[in-house]
């Protein structure tokens, strides 16, 4: 029942049974015996008219079942003046019919013909994959797939800095290393290892050294203008290093980004951006050149620093610059941490005042953090965790449950990182965005509730249902229902208006929330019923288990988790 058809009969209705045109609330009771969808219109119109709501809402439902569509079985009045509907036996063997044939079972047209831009985990080269870098990978995965399910045409990005203090303080230190610099014959882990320890003693150093800090102001100006040949050797591998490492780990969380735009690039742009706009957007202050945020509501940045240098805030500024010259595109979307909220709206609000188009396509999408319900912030090794040995000591985890089961031990690496990735980035995708995350490592792997493992087991489970029914040679069918409609039907077919919901809210927490009570009512199906047997019922059972099986395949693509044959 398209639920737009069922909000235009109400209306219809409501306007025969005298009453005036009322904005229209429809949605499904949270118990399923109290239909499958109810509307407070008849609540609404009480107000302005001075009647019972109840008395309104008998009117109204004697107006729709003059016209009733053959995918409503009945329809009735409830509580204070719901009015409750209830779905054919024949509305829902049809919605598995469709969830079967059609292959597009789910997607919409929100974004038809609309070209969307997705920013998204742009760690720094030189500098760690940090637990924010999971979360924005995690969160700008999942919606960009959202708008793709939504009929976009979607372009994935990713903005690195690779130029500017944090690479100096890494290269100052690589140079007073030079003895202990990796060999290219050397393990990529060694690369990556020596490249992490001269960030953390160049940063160190920066801190607690006033003269190593003037060598690494000086190295910064020096790689920004590419003079220095010596330091530019340096600059290269550690830049070459940290690009590999970072692939590696977006192969683990199954992104594929489309183009990557790097500081370097938009630098020279942003110092030319901001010099242009001197006096009409931006000022100078001292040495600096700075814009003048509260004029707007909002606090004053550095735009260049007294060395003339361009500051993230004038590199983000030329990133939408660099977006709009190499790509055409409606809507453009940035995901990172919630702390740096007040931050782009100062970027915004300068963009608005140089490329008006641009920033109004922009949309600044900011995260919670990730916390840990142990309180602990570093690893067993006593460093502070980052993405990869988050990933890494979950992978752990996972394989110490895999002791004692029936797996062949090439496979059991890649199912292990499957299931660790889909537990972190259930426990990031499972409430509304812009919250506080609390990691729970065991809660996070248990194959019994709120979890990304549930989800992938319940998957694993219908695959081998489906399995033993072809090689028992048992067929799906929806010919014949059964005498009354199985709870799981009257959520499945809800399946596309929680992907709407999802893009609508920009919030994929919906489809986790869907698919947690999706797989619960399968469970308790699988329990209370013999899905394969020689049974008249087996068919549409097995056709049950089947669109149970695609409706969750397609979820977790929205999620990002990928799937499993066995667990």
């Amino acid at each position: 029942m398209n639920s737009n058809k069922l909000k235009k009969l109400i209306l219809e209705s409501a306007e025969a049974a005298g009453f005036a045109p009322s904005p229209i609330t429809l949605e499904h009771p949270h118990e399923i015996a109290n239909g499958d969808y109810s509307t407070n219109i008849a609540l609404v119109l009480a107000k302005k008219a001075g009647k019972n709501p109840r008395e309104i809402a008998a009117s109204i439902k004697e107006e729709i079942e003059k016209a009733l569509p053959q995918e409503i079985e009945k329809v009735e009045v409830a509580g204070a003046g719901f009015i409750n509907f209830y779905l054919s036996k024949n509305f829902f063997s049809a919605a598995l019919q469709n969830i079967l044939q059609d292959d597009s079972f789910g997607k919409g047209n929100d974004l038809k013909g609309k070209k969307a831009l997705f920013e998204y985990t742009d760690p720094n080269p030189f500098k760690a994959f940090h637990i924010g870098h999971l979360m924005a990978n995690a969160i700008g995965e999942s919606l960009s797939r959202v708008a793709e399910f939504q009929g976009a045409e979607v372009k994935r990005l990713c903005y690195q800095g690779d130029i500017g203090l944090h690479v100096a303080k890494a290269v100052w230190a690589m140079k007073k290393a030079r003895a202990a610099f990796p060999h290219d014959t050397d393990s990529f882990e060694d690369k990556v290892r020596f490249m992490g320890d001269a960030y953390v003693i160049g940063t160190n150093a920066y801190e607690d050294d006033e003269a190593a800090r003037e060598e690494i102001k000086e190295i910064n100006k020096k790689l920004f203008e590419r003079t220095d040949a010596d330091l530019q050797v340096y600059y290269d591998k550690g830049r070459e290093w940290s690009l590999e490492y970072f692939d590696s780990i977006y192969k683990k969380l199954d992104t594929k980004f489309d183009d990557h735009i790097f500081e370097s690039e938009v630098s020279p742009i942003a110092t030319k951006i901001v010099s242009e706009h001197i006096g009409d957007v931006f000022e100078k202050s001292e040495d600096a050149t700075v814009f003048k945020g509260e004029k707007y509501g909002l606090h004053t940045r550095v735009f260049l620093n007294s060395q003339g240098l361009p500051t993230y805030e004038a590199k983000d500024l030329a990133n939408a610059m660099e977006k709009a010259k190499r790509y055409e595109f409606d809507l453009s979307f940035i995901t990172s941490a919630n702390e740096i909220n007040e931050y782009f709206k100062v970027v915004l609000k300068a963009m608005s005042l140089i490329d008006p188009e641009s920033a109004e396509k922009t949309t600044f999408i900011g995260h919670g953090m990730l916390k840990f319900a142990d309180g602990k912030m570093s690893s067993r090794k006593g460093n502070i965790i980052t993405g990869e040995s988050l990933i890494k000591e979950t992978e752990d985890e996972v394989l110490v449950k895999m002791e004692g089961r029936d797996f062949e031990e090439a496979e059991k690496g890649d199912i292990a990182s499957k299931i660790a990735i889909g537990a972190i980035k259930y426990v990031i995708l499972r409430q509304s965005i812009g919250k506080d995350i609390i990691f729970d490592r065991e809660k996070s792997l248990s194959f019994e509730g709120d979890s990304g493992p549930y989800l992938q087991y319940a998957f694993v489970r219908s695959k081998a249902i489906l399995s033993k029914a072809q090689k028992e040679g048992i067929e799906s069918s929806t010919e014949i229902p059964p005498e009354s409609v199985y709870e799981i039907e009257k959520y499945l077919y809800r399946f596309p208006e929680v992907a709407h919901e999802a893009w609508r809210e920009k919030s994929p927490h919906y489809i986790s929330e869907y698919l947690i009570s999706l797989c619960a009512m399968f469970n308790s199906f699988y329990a209370n019923h013999t899905i394969v047997s020689k049974e008249s019922d087996s068919p549409y059972r097995l056709a049950v288990t089947e669109s149970f099986n695609k409706v969750l395949k397609r979820g977790l693509w929205l999620l990002g988790i990928q799937t499993v044959e066995k667990m």
